[in-house]
């Protein structure tokens, strides 16, 4: 199926669009979807940092289009020249905007944008621009006719160039990620005055750096110069200056520097946003309802009766509170962190738990708490929960790991979960080494790194150390090259408020790191936040521990898109030497065993596909035990 999409300018609204190709890809899945995305060629490296578009064309090569036909065509530009162009297309069908007898004209579902546009009605789509609540988001997702499209957001991944572009300016202004770095953006473009002033910025900079000792970033576009060297002049504390001459190559790798950035309604706050920092946003005479945070921003808009006017002489930033401002960011940057422990049936083993849980070596507030469904369990959670203040129990219905999260999801309002078993424990370093990624604000989701209990003088104790450190080998890889790596149920982290309910037919550490890889975050990998795990010693609760395991990823594609990121686990990566690896082999006894594995793992293979393809057995959240791991 192949797709058209135009969109060509401004460039902050060229960002905030590129979402829409992860819907188009998801809603044509089964049509194996190709998407050609025309553009300004400002902008082409915005649109080419998106894995889900195929093809790139510059609005002034758009005739090479001429003679190709498209089953979709989605046009968000309100030019009569790239109307007529699009109406001369051969298209099945158009959304968003072409040219009919003589004028532009929406499809039906672009038709509440296009009322409100400056295509619509004077002055009845300025009265309509005023009154509309939707976000930007929302229109689009309208406009595409996508429902239930809140997992799609705007994101941009740096390249090579711009990873080195930021640890190169990093290292040269002595920024290290024990710093708090805030960026301010606090001009604007020309055509509507949402710039906060000179003075404003000046006291909003002075007060910040006295409030939070943070290392401050002042940015600007190249109308600017004068601006910031002005401000740079008031201000009474150490600012880095970013320049205002930075490219769409550098602009985004500055940006990426930042855990907090302060903007204007601008292409700064798309691109923040595109990069997951956390951003307060100032606006005036834009609308704020088009605006979407994306549940990682504020706004501060201006207390003024002409905010969302659009007028070229507007005073409102003039309005726009210091205060608000500074307890917005106050919001942004508080971290609330809960532990959770589920388990079921472990009364013998959640004492040690529950201990290396409270005895973490950290600097960070966190709570525990603890979930079970079964009496024993409880019995000896509630003697910790007694003794401690931060530790909390919860008593599940006993339908399920997953089940259980999802109702502990509803009850919490933490911002990042650390999740682990009852039959493990972790290391003292582990909520330091996890928390500690959280500061890179584009990672959202972390895992830890298990580690058998078992040496390798035993066949399943040589097993387990195999697949683990096989597994710590290739996380490390993927990681350091910043590619998408699985996270391990033994301990692992994530955003809250990212996640709201878990499907129970996939595991929750199988699907939760695609949710975020998806929506353009990173994976962490705390190698040293480490969870010591008892292993199974005989062969028939191996084979169920690892089908189960295993059959958890057979239903992956009904929540994510496995053909624009691919499965980690499965069959065929094993069988391109993805674990089996003999150069781990130092004796004829180790040799011997790793010969078993290779036939095991093969015939767990083999079950999988005969339960999931044959059979139609998938996998199913329920709590079963496994007695030798415990």
């Amino acid at each position: 199926m192949e797709i058209l999409v135009i969109k060509t300018g401004a460039l902050g609204d060229v960002v905030r669009s590129t979402f829409i190709a992860q819907a188009l890809k998801d809603k044509y899945q089964k049509n194996n979807p190709k998407i050609t995305w025309v553009t300004d060629k400002n902008a082409v490296l915005l649109v080419s940092a998106n894995k889900y578009v195929d093809n790139i064309v510059i609005e002034e090569d758009i005739d090479n289009l001429k003679n190709k036909k498209f089953d979709l065509i989605i046009n968000l530009e309100e030019s009569e020249e790239l109307n007529k162009f699009v109406s001369g297309l051969d298209s099945k069908e158009i959304l968003g905007y072409y040219y009919n007898n003589g004028k532009i004209v929406p499809s039906d579902s672009a038709k509440e944008w296009f009322d409100m546009s400056i295509l619509g009605e004077i002055p009845k789509n300025d009265i309509l621009k005023k009154q509309n609540k939707k976000t930007h988001r929302q229109i689009l997702l309208d406009i595409i006719e996508v429902k239930n499209g809140e997992k799609y957001e705007v994101s941009l991944r740096l390249n090579f160039e711009q990873k080195q572009f930021s640890k190169n300016f990093s290292k040269r202004h002595n920024l290290s990620k024990d710093d708090l770095v805030i960026g301010i953006n606090t001009g604007g473009a020309d055509r509507w005055p949402k710039s906060l002033s000179i003075e404003k910025t000046v006291e909003m900079i002075n007060n910040l750096y006295k409030k939070y000792n943070s290392k401050i970033i002042l940015f600007g576009g190249p109308n600017e110069v004068n601006r910031n060297n002005e401000i740079l002049k008031l201000v009474k504390v150490p600012v880095i200056s970013a320049g205002c001459g930075n490219d769409l190559v550098e602009f985004p790798a500055l940006v990426s520097v930042c855990n907090v950035f302060i903007t204007t309604d601008s292409l700064g706050l798309h691109i923040a946003l595109a990069l997951k920092k956390k951003v307060v946003c100032l606006v005036g005479p834009t609308s704020s309802n088009e605006l979407d945070m994306h549940n990682i921003g504020k706004k501060v808009i201006a207390k003024s009766s002409c905010v969302c006017c659009y007028k070229s002489d507007c005073k409102s930033m003039e309005k726009i509170d210091l205060k608000e401002v500074e307890s917005a960011l106050g919001k942004l940057l508080k971290k609330k962190i809960t532990l959770i422990i589920t388990a079921f049936k472990e009364p013998a083993t959640i004492g040690k738990a529950i201990e290396n849980a409270l005895n973490q070596k950290t600097e960070y507030k966190y709570d525990i708490l603890i979930s079970a469904p079964d009496k024993e369990t409880l019995n000896v959670a509630e003697k910790y929960a007694k003794k401690n203040k931060n530790v909390e129990v919860f008593c599940d219905p006993g339908k399920g790991k997953s089940f259980a999260l999802n109702m502990i999801f509803n009850k919490l309002d933490s911002d990042i979960l650390i999740l682990t078993d009852g039959d493990v424990y972790i290391s003292k370093e582990s909520v330091e080494e996890i928390v500690n990624l959280f500061s890179n604000e584009d990672v959202g989701c972390v895992t830890g790194r298990p580690v058998p209990i078992e040496n390798k003088s035993s066949k399943y104790g040589y097993w387990a150390n195999f697949l683990f450190d096989s597994a710590h080998k290739l996380r490390k890889r993927s990681f350091l090259k910043g590619d998408f790596l699985e996270c391990s149920g033994y301990l692992f982290a994530f955003k809250k408020n990212k996640i709201k309910e878990i499907p129970l037919d996939v595991a929750e550490d199988t699907v939760i790191p695609y949710y975020f890889w998806e929506k353009g975050y990173g994976v962490g990998y705390a190698e040293n936040a480490k969870v010591y795990v008892k292993n199974v010693d005989n062969l028939k609760e191996w084979i169920v521990q690892k089908v189960r395991t295993s059959k958890a990823h057979e239903t992956l594609r009904k929540y994510v898109n496995t053909d624009s990121t691919k499965r980690v686990k499965s069959f065929f990566n094993e069988a391109k030497g993805g674990v089996f690896i003999f150069g781990y082999v130092r004796s004829f006894k180790e040799l011997y065993w790793m010969i078993q594995l290779v036939f095991f793992r093969f015939y767990m293979w083999m079950r999988v596909f005969l339960d999931t393809k044959i059979l139609n057995s998938h996998y199913g959240d329920n709590w079963d035990r496994l007695e030798s791991t415990k």
